[in-house]
């Protein structure tokens, strides 16, 4: 049985009139919403935000696998990124790591992001009038960007349950997003400790776990490293993620 977005506040007079959060699980399509905010922050959304300072011009958000290997058969010089189940993928030129994709010469290029989650995100909620993809290093400027376009009823989408079950890293994420958006100033600390203590880090901060990555948490557990927004929008029939100005 679905479970009922979680409505964090109404509020007429705030910056921001409704947030809701919802489970990925839950949707085919994109929430009722004016702009919808897709939370990948182990690691898809932390890795694109990482790409993207570090040159990509923009990325190709796709769900399958395939569906990347096609790109680059038509574009050879796309770059390749991303995980199948947590593990990388043979082919690929990067697996899902910021702190990997933080070392990588992308010199200007474009590249290609296939997620279990996050990705599959981003595609379930193409139709969505405005759309952005987030983590903690990219929220204060996302909610600068919805209160650029005047997004008075914005939908967060929470995805790491598709791995998981429980995503509390991107709770969090969502959860302080939703207060800076009401025009609150929360603490981000405790929220930023969720996501080191969710059940997802444990995996990646675990010695005898094949995906050990201890950096990777240490990486994605800053606030606003990155003073740009991360805005989807579909181009000639593709869905593409760039920087949000540009």
């Amino acid at each position: 049985m679905k479970k009922p977005p979680k409505k964090c506040r109404q509020d007429p007079s705030g910056p921001g009139a409704e947030v809701t959060i919802h489970d990925l699980r839950d949707l085919s399509g994109p929430p009722d919403a004016d702009a919808v905010v897709v939370i990948d922050v182990l690691r898809a959304f932390s890795t694109a935000a990482v790409a993207l300072d570090r040159g990509v011009r923009k990325i190709f958000p796709v769900q399958r696998v395939e569906e990347a290997f096609a790109l680059r058969g038509r574009s050879p010089e796309l770059v390749l990124m991303g995980e199948q189940d947590c593990h990388p993928i043979k082919g690929f030129d990067l697996g899902n790591s910021p702190v990997a994709a933080a070392a990588f010469a992308f010199d200007g290029r474009v590249a290609v992001q296939r997620t279990t989650a996050g990705t599959r995100g981003l595609v379930t909620c193409r139709e969505a009038p405005a759309l952005f993809a987030a983590s903690f290093l990219v929220a204060g400027a996302t909610v600068q960007a919805l209160q650029a376009l005047a997004c008075r009823r914005v939908a967060c989408v929470i995805t790491g349950t598709v791995h998981y079950g429980s995503a509390d890293e991107d709770l969090a994420c969502a959860e302080w997003l939703s207060g800076l958006l009401l025009g609150r100033e929360p603490d981000v600390a405790p929220y930023l400790q969720r996501v080191r203590d969710s059940v997802a880090a444990a995996t990646f901060l675990d010695p005898g776990s094949p995906l050990y990555a201890p950096n990777d948490i240490a990486f994605c557990a800053r606030a606003d490293a990155m003073g740009f927004a991360m805005r989807a929008e579909r181009v000639s029939g593709s869905l593409e993620l760039r920087r949000f100005p540009e």
